[in-house]
């Protein structure tokens, strides 16, 4: 392995620590400029790949040739590695920074204070065994012991965390790593910084995300206090301002003409072919917010952005509408299973249009297709030996004269410290724990109530065992690209042995087995649901097998919530296995989240808990909201909360405050002083490090959707809004072009604006994948030049000189406090007392938005060329963030009004 290293850089420390304690050596090379200062190059076999930060961290600790604890590697230490990235960094950093600078950033302060009082308080400090987390958590907090930092509220406000510090450093693998790497020089080269830049646990190319606007700058540079005047962006290597220059100045070589993808779609010779499936969701109630961003909306985002790269995609999905959840369902409503699946596949097909989910099929389970397949895929199942016949124990209830299903039968759960009271057959929702309905403690019929008795039924079984062998050897090459949490539930099932599976249930909704003796029952539900992709394929297109019979061309990837893993992951590729043709397509790229929570409580569709997707578009807030919102709390790595203060937190200081703001101000520049026209541009130095630093939030940008953390490329694009957002601060292109400045200020700022309507061409672009009908609206403005549809590799001049364009309107509407308040009612939520406070991370990032919005307006008024209407709406914004930061401190508004009131009189 070779190590490939910008000498000092902190991403250095900890993936040499991880070498030194897996005992997996690498050669170290030095370059001036490394992409998150620290690249680890591995080749498997034929295959070569590159990991940074975090992800070079678990890989080699993962692959250890020395014995390590039990504990090194676990989904609990995984969790703390997304925490390091993504709560600890973008407060740590920029608090380094200030420090640096000379001038404390006390909001800072007191965000850090809390986040590390929160490390503090687990459990996590009292070990002292070496794991993924305490090598990454001290690789990023070693800065703050050094002198040169003077922390003195380290030692006095977190004496454990500090002790759990120096006691790693006496460890002998982290003593000589620090030795080596922790001198004073490198120290004071990089706290002299803005900014640190630093990885994100789980992107295989981790990101630079210390800043919205920085580079990786050179490991030499001297210790020098910041210009407080200096663009964020002024330290890029030369290479980077090369590539930014190449690239404005001849844009036809960075741009990739789009090829229109025609029905059906079919894979392509010598193309990159993606298959995309989504779960397929239940036809026994509505879809809530978590099933959208578990499955649909993170593959449609996926979806948009392969096709913005020139990928030839199909995504397919479906409702799944067999089996006793349907039959359950039908009772309760007095209908029949049909006319319930036909209900429900029509809601589910209206909510996920009116989400702009972009699927190239939408089809069903019960279809011929469907039982056609499914039989074929069992009789040769069967033929091959791999079915069991055996007698079960099942549930009867004689009230009712019949077996009962696992979801007619409700009761006690029995696994230890649970017992919770209303366990279904299957699942306990309270634990999570699969359940044979025979152990629940005082079971009970679903459609009676009575207790039922146990009898024998026979059964048909799926014989796994030994399937395992031939199962374990797929997964070896496939499951590498799967999501930290796939992998992790799928090793659980194969580390435990795999037992047989038995695949039919004595009812009478769903696939009859075709197989005398057992032609009374039918496929139990999670045996034909996955093999529903496949038929919902064949009802798309008659050629379905060159999708699902073609695993040389097709990457297929399957989008999912946890709970689907096992049936995808191990059930599924079981069964194609067992076909004996290996030409079936299975899943390369396995995707699964972790759970979305409302409030402080969990969605649950039996009990009606949460925001079902035909109540938000009730709400009045468009859709692209939604989607934002719900992918920038996508759960990738654990579960994350749906909050009503947050929502609106979101949309009116992330989408209004800077993508809108920056957007229209951009475009406003244009469409008043240059009658609609782009200007003519003579980009500077300070110009191409602008379009530096766009270039790198859009090298992040491809990285993590490529990598599907959706979360991070959706960072990347308001970073790069407030890159536009701080260029035209800085520059105050609008003074420029004044009659009575000089030609080479006016050239200037035309220039300025004419990089600033680029970068919304470019927002136009990799937006889609997240907001696609605001993403058109911007086309619109721009006249929606066909360049506009295709991803490029680089920044670049997407609308030259002479371009003309539309006036622009506002993009995103404001969220009120009135209306989040009666939202959070109409849906159950808690009330503004009862609600959690603010995360100190968001209190500081409310205070900075404070502060840019009152320079702004400062700004505005003291130009003279902004009209009492434009004021009065930049002023609203400053006291609409005022009330929020109020709320978030536990402040009441009215109070804050009050004392206005006073100072004005």
């Amino acid at each position: 392995m070779k190590l490939i290293i910008e000498k000092g850089h902190p991403n250095v420390l900890k993936i040499l620590l991880a070498s030194t304690i897996s005992g997996i050596p690498v050669t170290v090379v030095e370059e001036k400029v490394v992409p998150s200062g620290a690249l680890l190059k591995v080749r498997e076999g034929n295959t070569e790949f590159s990991l940074h930060g975090n992800s070079a961290v678990l890989y080699l600790l993962r692959s250890s040739e020395k014995p390590l604890s039990d504990n090194c590697c676990t989904q609990d230490s995984e969790k703390w590695l997304e925490w390091e990235a993504s709560e600890l960094q973008p407060i740590l950093v920029p608090y380094l920074t200030s420090l640096s600078g000379g001038r404390e950033d006390k909001s800072l302060r007191v965000a850090l204070n809390s986040l590390l009082a929160s490390l503090n308080s687990t459990n996590h400090l009292n070990t002292k065994e070496v794991t993924a987390a305490s090598v990454v958590l001290f690789s990023s907090l070693l800065l703050l012991t050094h002198e040169e930092t003077s922390l003195s509220f380290l030692e006095k406000d977190h004496p454990a965390l500090l002790a759990y510090i120096n006691t790693l450093k006496e460890h002998a693998d982290f003593k000589e790593c620090v030795a080596d790497w922790c001198r004073s020089s490198i120290i004071k080269s990089w706290v002299g910084r803005a900014p640190i830049p630093y990885s994100s646990y789980h992107s295989t190319l981790s990101l630079l995300k210390g800043s919205s606007t920085s580079l990786s700058p050179k490991a030499d540079a001297p210790l020098s206090k910041p210009d407080q005047n200096k663009p964020v962006c002024a330290e890029v290597s030369a290479e980077h301002l090369q590539a930014a220059q190449s690239s404005w100045l001849q844009p036809s070589e960075n741009f990739v003409p789009q090829t229109n993808q025609s029905a059906p779609v079919l894979p392509k010779e010598g193309e990159s072919n993606i298959l995309i499936t989504s779960a397929l969701p239940y036809v026994n109630n509505v879809p809530h917010l978590g099933n959208i961003i578990g499955c649909v909306l993170s593959a449609d985002c996926f979806a948009r952005f392969c096709r913005l790269r020139g990928d030839n995609v199909l995504y397919i999905c479906g409702t799944d509408e067999y089996g006793t959840a349907t039959e359950t369902k039908a009772l309760a409503e007095g209908l029949t299973p049909q006319q319930i699946c036909d209900k429900y596949h029509a809601i589910h097909a209206d909510v996920y249009k009116k989400f702009n989910i972009s699927f190239d099929h939408f089809g069903r389970t019960t279809t011929e297709k469907q039982t056609n397949i499914t039989q074929d895929i069992f009789l040769k199942l069967d033929k091959n030996g791999k079915i069991l016949k055996d007698s079960v124990e099942q549930l009867y209830c004689s009230k009712c004269e019949r077996f009962l299903a696992d979801r007619f039968v409700e009761g006690t759960c029995h696994h230890p410290g649970c017992k919770y009271e209303d366990a279904r057959g299957d699942q306990c929702d309270n634990c999570g724990k699969l359940i044979n309905a025979v152990e629940l403690i005082k079971p009970r019929c679903k459609l009676c109530s009575s207790p039922p008795v146990v009898k024998s039924s026979n059964h048909l079984f799926i014989d796994l065992p030994l399937l395992e062998p031939e199962l374990k050897s797929w997964l070896a090459t496939s499951a590498k690209q799967w999501s930290s949490n796939a992998k992790i539930i799928c090793d659980s099932w194969i580390r435990d042995g795999l037992k047989s599976r038995c695949i039919t249930r004595d009812i009478k909704w769903g696939i009859p087995v075709p197989k005398d003796g057992f032609k009374d029952k039918v496929f139990y539900v999670w045996f034909d649901a996955p093999i529903g992709y496949v038929s919902i394929t064949a009802c798309y297109t008659d050629k379905w097998e060159r999708w699902w019979k073609n695993p040389s061309q097709v990457q297929y990837y399957a989008f999912m919530a946890k709970d689907n893993v096992p049936f995808h992951s191990v059930i599924f590729p079981s069964v194609l296995l067992g076909t004996g043709d290996e030409k079936w397509t299975k899943v390369t790229h396995l995707i699964a989240t972790e759970y979305l929570n409302y409030e402080d409580g969990k969605f649950s569709k039996s009990r009606g808990v949460g925001i079902f997707g035909d109540q938000v578009m009730g709400t009045g807030i468009p859709s692209d909201v939604w989607r934002f919102y719900l992918l920038y709390l996508r759960p990738e790595v654990h579960d994350t909360a749906f909050s009503w203060v947050d929502f609106q937190t979101k949309n009116n200081c992330e989408l209004l405050n800077n993508l809108g703001n920056f957007v229209h101000r951009a475009l406003s520049f244009v469409f008043k002083f240059f009658k609609a026209s782009v200007p003519s541009s003579k980009p500077s130095e300070s110009d191409y490090r602008v379009m530096a630093a766009v270039n790198q939030e859009l090298q992040n940008y491809i990285t993590s959707l490529a990598n599907n953390h959706q979360r991070d490329g959706l960072r990347s694009i308001l970073a790069i809004t407030k890159i536009g957002n701080q260029y035209i601060q800085e520059n105050e292109p609008y003074k420029l072009i004044k009659q009575d400045r000089s030609t080479e200020e006016k050239e200037h700022g035309a220039t300025v604006i004419a990089v600033a309507v680029n970068i919304v061409a470019l927002v136009s672009i990799i937006l889609d994948p997240y907001m696609p009908d605001t993403a058109e609206n911007i086309k619109a403005f721009l006249n929606n030049p066909p360049q506009l549809r295709r991803l490029p590799h680089l920044f670049m001049q997407f609308l030259p000189a002479g371009h003309f364009i539309q006036e622009p309107k506002p993009l995103i509407t404001q969220i009120d406090d009135e209306v989040v308040q009666k939202l959070s009612k109409d849906f159950g939520g808690q009330t503004s007392s009862e609600k959690k406070p603010v995360s100190p991370a968001d209190i500081a990032h409310l205070d900075t938005l404070i502060t840019e919005q009152g320079d702004k307006v400062r700004t505005m008024k003291a130009s003279g060329e902004a009209s009492k209407d434009e004021i009065g709406a930049e002023v609203a914004i400053l006291l609409d963030l005022k009330k929020q930061l109020a709320i978030a401190q536990g402040i009441d508004p009215a109070t804050l009004n009050a004392k206005n009131k006073k100072k004005k009189k």
